[in-house]
Order: structure tokens, then sequence, then C-alpha cells
């Protein structure tokens, strides 16, 4: 799993199962991935910073093969326009380009136009600039970086860069690291304010640093103002950490605490489990419950929204872990959930691997129910696009009985089967597996293909022939003689056929599977 830059700083969850593995299509999405904000780099950008009265910008002409401006600048001005926390600041509408700036049709009518606004547009700047300063000393006070200090305003040149521009960019990079040094240097500074510093990455930072000193006053004191907004911080891109850290070393008073606030609305809970940071951030709330009370607490909530969940991306997460860590008897129903809807379940690209999971970790009467559904409906399920897999993990788990039922379900649609793009996985499961099924029921699946009226049909099948080949290599003694005439009988129409003529070079020793 790919992190971002600060994997070090801030722990995941990652979900791992042991046991009899899965079947997992090739296009599942297990989504852990971190959020990352483009910053708006704008390469096309060909504009001049300069500055009469900053003392941070340098006075001077610089060349540049193409002096007007591109309309990029006008936008990130607006933009940064946005971001001012001044009582005085301009309308953003102040720094949009003129309703005409593209009109005109020629370039001469374009140059013009820059060149009578040239002025008024690096006065702009120079107003965003000071105005940056003014958000920088707005945020000092609570340890957070400035958006000034996060936006890459580095313009780039068909030419080079701005002299003026980099002294820019560097002035704000170098103001953040010794106002955090100044800032974040006690909790108690930070009284009233711990939850907005939560969710500032440089905060968060600080904030899980001082779980680590290991203080309960410090431990307490967080908790104190954060427990009213666990649920916004858990789905937020840095508040999350800070929620599975804090999870870690509270007690179980301040747990119990959290859990209620955070299952206290059903609908508020799954939109946490199907969020990105709010799936991880709950695994770990599941993890380090201590307590029967505290599991049934979450249980009782889950129950709820089980099928949503077995169905998203994020959510499938939660029902899996709940799965791996709670006993039998506090799942079971979350297992009853999915044997009421195993068909739809199955069905669905996360559905079926968790329904796998399900039947891994059942037992008794709810094992045999989510089994029985799934053998009852073995033929829709072996064509479906996912449902092929479940059919298939059944198969793999070696239970004589179950395999039977799947035999009976399927009888008499081998051959269809066998020329469907999922399906033939199935039929091929049966004739590949060792120790799966007895000689005499191979025999029976293989005598119903070859002895059928459409046989030359599956051996011409871009999936049948496929099949085709492997019952070949799974008989023997007379049903290989059998299969051996039947095919050479069809020679005609197979030597030259593309699909047909691999079934007839298997039969003469070469072994291809193309």
């Amino acid at each position: 799993m790919e992190r971002g830059d600060d994997a070090d700083w801030f722990p995941f969850h990652e979900f791992t199962m042991s046991g009899n593995p899965q079947l997992l299509p090739p296009d599942v999405y297990f989504a852990n991935h971190y959020l990352q904000s483009d910053t708006g780099n704008h390469p096309n950008s060909n504009s001049t910073l300069l500055s009469q009265s900053s003392p941070f910008l340098s006075l001077g002409n610089h060349h540049h093969h193409n002096t007007d401006f591109h309309i990029t600048d006008a936008l990130l001005e607006s933009q940064i326009a946005r971001l001012s926390l001044a009582p005085s600041a301009q309308s953003p509408a102040f720094l949009s380009p003129p309703p005409n700036y593209n009109e005109g049709g020629s370039r001469r009518s374009y140059t013009a136009l820059n060149n009578r606004n040239g002025v008024d547009m690096r006065q702009m700047r120079v107003q965003s600039a000071a105005r940056g300063l003014q958000i920088n000393s707005d945020l000092e006070e609570l340890g957070m970086n400035s958006p000034y200090d996060n936006m890459n305003i580095k313009y780039h040149h068909q030419a080079g860069n701005s002299l003026g521009v980099e002294r820019y960019t560097n002035y704000y990079g170098r103001m953040w690291r010794p106002r955090q040094r100044a800032t974040l240097s006690s909790l108690e500074d930070l009284r009233g304010r711990i939850f907005a510093v939560a969710r500032d990455q440089q905060g968060c930072r600080f904030l899980q640093s001082k779980f680590e000193e290991g203080k309960t006053e410090d431990i307490q004191m967080i908790f104190m103002e954060v427990k009213d907004h666990i649920c916004e911080l858990m789905v937020d891109q840095f508040g999350n950490y800070l929620v599975q850290k804090f999870l870690a070393v509270c007690n179980q008073d301040q747990m119990t605490q959290l859990l209620r606030n955070v299952i206290s609305d059903d609908h508020r809970f799954m939109n946490i489990c199907i969020n990105t940071h709010g799936s991880r951030s709950v695994q770990k709330l599941l993890e380090f419950l201590t307590t029967a009370e505290q599991r049934a607490i979450v249980i009782s909530v889950l129950r709820r929204i089980t099928l949503p969940l077995t169905k998203d991306p994020n959510g499938h997460h939660v029902i899996q872990y709940c799965l791996k860590l709670f006993s039998f008897e506090e799942k079971k129903h979350i297992l009853k959930v999915v044997a009421d809807h195993c068909m739809e379940i199955a069905t669905d690209k996360n559905g079926c691997c968790v329904l796998q999971l399900c039947v891994e970790h059942s037992m008794g009467d709810t094992r045999d129910r989510l089994i029985s559904e799934i053998n009852t409906n073995a033929i829709m399920l072996s064509e479906h696009l996912y449902g092929n897999y479940v059919v298939q993990y059944i198969l793999g788990l070696k239970i004589p009985q179950a395999t039977a039922d799947i035999i009976a379900q399927l009888r008499g649609s081998f051959v269809p089967l066998s020329m469907s793009k999922y399906g033939s996985n199935v039929v091929e499961k049966f004739l590949k597996e060792k120790e799966l099924i007895q000689e005499t029921q191979k025999v029976s699946i293989i005598e119903e293909i070859i002895y059928s009226p459409h046989f030359l049909r599956v051996l011409q099948d871009p999936y049948g022939n496929y099949v085709a080949q492997t019952s070949f290599a799974a008989s023997k003694g007379g049903l290989r003689s059998a299969m051996i005439s039947l095919i050479q009988a069809n020679n005609p129409n197979l030597h030259s056929h593309p699909h047909g003529k691999r079934v007839l070079q298997c039969i003469k020793g070469n072994k291809i599977r193309v």
C-alpha cells in the first residue's frame, strides 16, 4: 500500500486475513489510500511579480521572451484574494479579468488589453502579498499553517523564473518553521482551540506527540475538547490520525464515551464507515474495544447497516474487521443479515469477498444456511461476474455434501456454462481440482459435455475450447478414446477455426492453452 510522505508520523491499520484464501475479483477495490490535494501549479503562467513597497520582494527589470500575462495569473490572484482574512479585503470580483478579456479575436487586442491592465495586475500581486502577511499573523496564534504557506505560488516562465517570485515564495516558506517552534511548544496555549488544531497537519503532529509523552492530564485535556467533535475528526484527512492515536492511549471510560458519541446516529455512523479516512478510524476503534458491553453497543448499530456496508469499497472493511475480531456469539447477528441478503451480497464486487469471509467465520446452523443459500442459486451465481468466485470458494472448501449439492444444481447446464465467460471457470474448477470430486462425478460431467448435440459449438467457442482441453486432460481410458473420436470426426470444422484448432492440437499431443 502506497503512503504519502507523512507515513512515519501517521500510523494506520492495514487489514490482513489468514486462513482459507478468498477468491477476489481482479478489479476489486480496497480503498485505503491517502487523499492528496493539488496545490495548483501553473506551468504556463507567464507573469512577473514586481514590488514597490514590500520589503521581501526585490525590485529590478527581469527580461522574458513573452511579457504578456496568462489568464491563469488572473485566476490565481482571484483565488489568493479569496483567502484574505482582512476586513478590508477587496471582493474576489475585483481581481477577476474584465468580461471582454478573451474577446477581440486577435493577438493585438489581447496584448493591448494586457498592457492596459498590466500595472493594475502587478499592484494586485503586491496587495495580495501584503494580505498574506495579515493571514499569517491571524493564524500565528493558533500555530496553524497559513494557506499562503501551503500554496505553491512560484510562477514558471518559458524563459526562466522571476527572482522576485523566488524571494516571495522562499519568504513564506521560511516563516512557518520559527512560528511552529514558538507557538506549538505548550498544550496549555491551545486550550479551547484543540479541535481546530487537530485538523491541521502540523497541529495534528504536535497533539500526537503529547500522546507519546503519556501525561494523563494532557490526554484528558485533549479528550475533553475533541470528544464532542469525534465524528468530524474521524473523517478528516489529518484528524483521523489523531483519533487512531488517541484510541491506543485512552482509558475505558473515555473509550465508552467516544463510542457512544460515534454510534449515536445510524446514518452518521454509516457515513463514517464508508469514508476513506473514517473506515480506517472505525477499524482502529473496533481493535481497541475491551469489554463485552462496548462490542455489544457496536454490533447493535452495525447489524442495522450491514447490508450497505458489505457493498461499499470502504465499508466492507469494517464488516470484515468485525468478523475477524469478535466472537461467534457477538458476530452471529451480522452473519444473519448476510444470510438474509445472500444473493444481493454475492453478486456485488465487494460483497462477494465479504460473503466468503462470512462462511469462513461461521459455524453450525449459520454456516449451513449460508452454504445452502449459495448452493441453491449455484447456476445464476456461476454465470455472474462476481458470483462465480463465491461458487468456486465453496467448492474449494471440499465439503462433500456441499460439492454434491452444487453438482446437482448444475446438472444439465454444464454445456451452456462451458460457453460462458464466467461459468467456464466453475466447470474447469470441477475438472482441475484434485480430490474435489469423485472420479464418477468427473466422468459424468465430461460425458454430459461431449455427448451433447452442441459439442461442436463448445469446441469452437472462445471459452468452451478451454473446457474441452481441460476435459481431455482429465479423461482416462475409454472416455479419452471417445473424446478423440468425436473431435477427429469434426476435423473439417475445426482445423481452420481459430478456437477449434487448439483442441485438435491438444489431442495430437501439443499441450496448448493460448
